[in-house]
C-alpha cells in the first residue's frame, strides 16, 4: 500500500502526473490520499501529521511525502525504513522532525541523476514495491539528515502546567495542539483549568470534553481522533474567527 501526504493542493495538474508516473511502474499498487491541503513550506506540520498518521496503516506500507520537494535535478530522494513502514521524499528536515535521533535505516537514491526529482521518488517507490531497494540504493547516514526539531510540549509538574502550541488547522477550523490527550489527562486528573492561547486578544478556556458536544456554547477543548487535545467551538470555525494560526502557543493551567 502506499500513501500521499503533500501540500500540493488539488488546482493543478501535478499531483494527478504523480499519480500516473507511479501507475506506470506499479498498476497494482493501492493508492491512499492523506492530504494535499497541507499549509505550503510549512514542514512542522508536515512532520506533525505524517508521524501520527502512519501508525494506524499496515507494516510494509510506503508513505510518500511531496511536501518539501524543490524539483531540483541534483537532488537525491531519501527512503526511510522505521518501525515497519517506509517513507519516502526529499531530505528538508521533514525526516529529523519526525524521528528525532531515533536509529533508523535510511538510503538515497542511486540512479539515473538526469530524470526530475518526482520521477526518482515514483522509482524508488517501485523498487520498495519490488525489494530491490536495497540493490539500487546507498546507505544514507542519519548523521547527515537536515536537522529541524518538531516543537514538543513541556510540562510542569511543579507549576501544574502545560506549555504546547498549535500545530495544525483542520479543515473544519478546529486548531489541533502538539498536547497528548495522555499528557492532559496525567496531568490534570479531573482538575479544574485555564488554557490559554496567545492570540493578538488572548483567549481562556476552562472546559474540556473527551467528544465533540454540540450543546456546548462555549469554546472548549476536545480529545481529537489523533490522540491531541483540540481547541473547538461547535459550528464556530474557530480558528477563522479568533485568528489561531500554527505555531501559537498555548498554556494550560491546572488548579
Amino acid at each position: 500500500m502506499i500513501t500521499l501526504l503533500s501540500d500540493w493542493k488539488l488546482r493543478d495538474p501535478y499531483l494527478g502526473i504523480f499519480k500516473g508516473q507511479l501507475m506506470k511502474l506499479m498498476p497494482n499498487e493501492p493508492i491512499v490520499d492523506i492530504t494535499h491541503h497541507l499549509e505550503t513550506y510549512n514542514h512542522s506540520q508536515t512532520a506533525f501529521i505524517a508521524k501520527n498518521f502512519y501508525p494506524h496503516f499496515p507494516e510494509k506500507t510506503l508513505h510518500i511525502i511531496l511536501s518539501g520537494v524543490s524539483g531540483l535535478l541534483e537532488v537525491k530522494p531519501v527512503l526511510i525504513a522505521h518501525n515497519g513502514h517506509f517513507f519516502l521524499g526529499e531530505d528538508c528536515g521533514i525526516f529529523s522532525m519526525m524521528f528525532g535521533t531515533d536509529t533508523i535505516n535510511a538510503y538515497q537514491y542511486n540512479g539515473d541523476m538526469s530524470l526530475p526529482e518526482t520521477e526518482k521518488i515514483a522509482l524508488m517507490a517501485s523498487w520498495v514495491v519490488q525489494n530491490s531497494y536495497l540493490k539500487n540504493t546507498t546507505p544514507y547516514p542519519s548523521l547527515k539528515f537536515q536537522i529541524s526539531q518538531l516543537s514538543e510540549p513541556y510540562c510542569n509538574a511543579e507549576q501544574k502546567t502545560i506549555s504546547g502550541k498549535i500545530s495544525y488547522i483542520d479543515s473544519n477550523y478546529n486548531a489541533v495542539t502538539n498536547i497528548p490527550v495522555s499528557m492532559f489527562e496525567t496531568m490534570g486528573k479531573q482538575k479544574e483549568f485555564v488554557a490559554t492561547v496567545s492570540t493578538a486578544h488572548p483567549i481562556e478556556i476552562k472546559r474540556c470534553h473527551s467528544y465533540y458536544n454540540p450543546k456546548e456554547l462555549e469554546i472548549f477543548l476536545v480529545y481529537n481522533s489523533l490522540g491531541f487535545i483540540e481547541i473547538t467551538l461547535f459550528n464556530g470555525n474557530i480558528a477563522a474567527i479568533a485568528d489561531i494560526q500554527p505555531g501559537t502557543d498555548v498554556e494550560i493551567q491546572f488548579f
